[in-house]
C-alpha cells in the first residue's frame, strides 16, 4: 500500500498515544461537514515524493478531471512534477515543494527543515480555499498537513493513527494493493466515486519533442527502421540496482543476436556511463528529453525506478527488475510490460539472472511483432 513507513509495533503504539491525545482535544473544530459535490470547485491533491510516485498519480487525476471536468485541480508535489505534466491537460496549476521528510537520506536532520518555508506554503494554499483534498500516503504529516491547508473535504487513509484528521477517513487498503488502485479507492466518498475508472498512467510529450529525439538520434546514425532497446541502469538508491555488468551483458546478448541499436540514458549519478558497449548511443538528459528518447524505443529495460513508470505510462514496452521491492504494488501498469524478479522486502536483495531478462526482452519484442 502506499505507506511511507514500515509497520512495526513500536510506531503503531506511537500513532495510537498521539490519536489518544490529539483526537478529545480537536474533535469539537475538526470534523467539518464536507463540501456538496455540485461545489466541488478547488481541487487539491498530494503526491509528495518521487517521479514514479507522480506518474502513479495520473490515473486519479485523469478520474477526476472527468468527475469535475469545471474544477481547478493543483497539485503538490516536488519539482520534478513541473517537467514530467508539463502539456499535460491534467492539472490547471503545480505547487512545487521539497519536503524534508521526502529524501533519501538525513530526512530528520533538523538543518534541512525551515519552518518558515513549511508555514508560507500553508499560508499559500489555505488562501486558495480548496473544497477537496486527496492525498493517498498514509503518513500522519500528510494527514496534518491538509488539515493545516483547510481544505473543506479532506479524503485519506485510516491507517492507525491521525485519521481523525480527515473528513473522509478510507479503510487501509490490502498491503499488496497497487499504488493506483490505492489513489482510485480514495475516490469512493465521492458521489460520483462509482464512475471512476481504471485507467493506466498517462504523460504527454509534443510532436516538437518527439521530431527533436528523432533528430538525437539520427547523430548516432539510428533510424525509424532500427530497432531500438533502452537501457536505464539507475535507481533511487543501491539496493534497487543491478549492477551495471549485468546490463551490459544484456546489452551485448540483444545486439549480437539481432539488428538491435543501443540507447543508454546515464542517470544523473552516471550510472551507465562506463558500459563497453560498441556504437550504443549514451544520452544525458532533462527529464523532458529523456521522456522524449523514450518514445523512440521499442523497449525499455530498466530497474523499479521513475523511468519505468515513465515510460509504461507513454506506451513504451518496460522490462523492468526488481531486486528489491513489491512488484505486485509498484509494478509497471498498462500493455506488453514483464517484470523480472519477485522483490523482497527492504534491504534485502533477490537475485535476478542474466539470461532471464534477456529472454524477456526477446519475448516483449516478440509480442510487438519485431522478430
Amino acid at each position: 500500500m502506499a505507506r511511507t513507513w514500515p509497520v512495526t509495533r513500536r510506531k503503531r503504539a506511537l500513532l495510537a498515544a498521539f490519536d489518544a491525545v490529539a483526537r478529545p482535544l480537536s474533535s469539537l473544530i475538526l470534523r467539518e461537514r464536507g463540501t456538496p459535490e455540485s461545489k466541488v470547485r478547488k481541487i487539491l491533491v498530494l503526491e509528495l515524493w518521487h517521479m514514479g510516485d507522480v506518474v502513479l498519480a495520473t490515473p486519479v487525476l485523469q478520474n477526476l478531471r472527468a468527475m469535475y471536468p469545471d474544477a481547478r485541480i493543483t497539485l503538490l508535489a516536488k519539482a520534478h512534477a513541473l517537467d514530467l505534466l508539463k502539456h499535460s491537460p491534467l492539472v490547471d496549476e503545480i505547487v512545487p515543494f521539497d519536503f524534508p521528510w521526502t529524501a533519501m537520506s538525513a530526512k530528520y536532520d533538523p538543518s534541512r527543515y525551515d519552518p518558515g518555508a513549511i508555514r508560507d506554503l500553508v499560508t499559500r494554499l489555505r488562501a486558495m480555499e480548496f473544497d477537496l483534498s486527496i492525498d493517498c500516503r498514509m503518513d500522519l504529516r500528510s494527514n496534518m498537513l491538509t488539515r493545516a491547508i483547510r481544505a473543506k473535504r479532506r479524503i485519506g487513509y485510516d491507517f492507525g493513527g491521525g485519521g481523525f484528521l480527515l473528513t473522509d477517513a478510507v479503510s487501509a487498503p490490502p498491503a499488496d494493493q497497487h499504488k493506483i488502485d490505492d489513489w482510485l479507492g480514495l475516490l469512493g466518498p465521492l458521489e460520483k466515486g462509482n464512475a471512476a475508472r481504471s485507467v493506466s498512467p498517462s504523460l504527454t510529450v509534443t510532436a516538437a519533442e518527439r521530431e527533436e529525439a528523432q533528430r538525437v538520434l539520427e547523430m548516432y546514425d539510428i533510424t525509424d527502421a532500427d530497432t531500438v532497446v533502452g537501457i536505464h541502469p539507475g535507481g533511487s538508491h543501491e539496493a534497487k540496482r543491478w549492477p551495471a555488468d549485468n546490463f551490459a551483458a544484456v546489452a551485448q546478448a540483444l545486439a549480437d543476436r539481432r539488428e538491435i541499436r543501443l540507447v543508454v540514458f546515464v542517470d544523473p549519478e552516471g550510472k551507465g556511463s562506463d558500459m563497453q558497449l560498441g556504437d550504443a548511443a549514451f544520452v544525458r538528459t532533462s527529464i523532458r528529453e529523456m521522456m522524449a528518447l523514450l518514445t523512440q524505443c521499442d523497449v525499455l529495460v530498466c530497474n523499479d525506478s521513475g523511468p519505468m513508470h515513465i515510460a509504461a505510462a507513454l506506451g513504451v514496452p518496460v522490462v523492468a527488475l526488481f531486486r528489491t521491492g513489491n512488484p505486485k504494488a509498484y509494478g509497471p501498469r498498462g500493455l506488453n510490460h514483464a517484470v523480472v524478479g519477485d522483490g523482497s522486502v527492504s534491504g534485502v536483495e533477490s537475485d535476478i539472472a542474466v539470461d532471464d531478462v534477456i529472454a524477456a526482452v526477446e519475448s516483449t519484442l516478440g509480442t510487438r511483432g519485431i522478430a
